[in-house]
């Protein structure tokens, strides 16, 4: 674990929650929508095949926090939750990470995905500053 870094560009448009036990866990800096991401603490991973045998619970047991973690975001954004999306990608950022996000019919992409939509919209300093403590607490 000693060799994990979180890439530059993830780093740069989320905030650091914690650590699950796999993975770390960020919430994507976009008030558009209630959007977690997981970092498997491991070097070198890029698929996720590439997760051992080993940690494969544990990256499921994270997943499955990640998505209570997601739902208390959108309840404290006032953000229904019709459906959560839980996806990996890797087009851009290599660096293996799960995306967890809360998606409801009224949202700006629905129904299409998130990726490619729009500019994300920072989320204001004060709703960092509500919203962080209280997910940092369930972790």
């Amino acid at each position: 674990m000693s060799d994990f870094i979180v890439d530059p560009r993830i780093e740069a448009s989320s905030v650091k929650l914690g650590d699950l036990k796999l993975c770390e866990v960020r919430l994507q800096n976009d008030a558009r929508f209630p959007w977690l991401v997981l970092l498997p603490k491991r070097a070198g991973l890029i698929e996720l095949t590439d997760v051992s045998a080993e940690d494969d619970a544990a990256l499921w047991a994270d997943i499955r926090a990640a998505e209570k973690l997601v739902r208390l975001a959108a309840a404290h954004l006032g953000f229904p939750v019709t459906k959560i999306n839980i996806a990996n990608l890797g087009n851009i950022v290599a660096q293996l990470h799960i995306h967890v996000i809360a998606r409801n019919d009224q949202d700006a992409a629905w129904p299409g995905p998130v990726w490619g939509f729009g500019q994300a919209e920072p989320f204001a300093p004060e709703q960092i500053d509500a919203l962080v403590p209280v997910l940092r607490t369930k972790i």
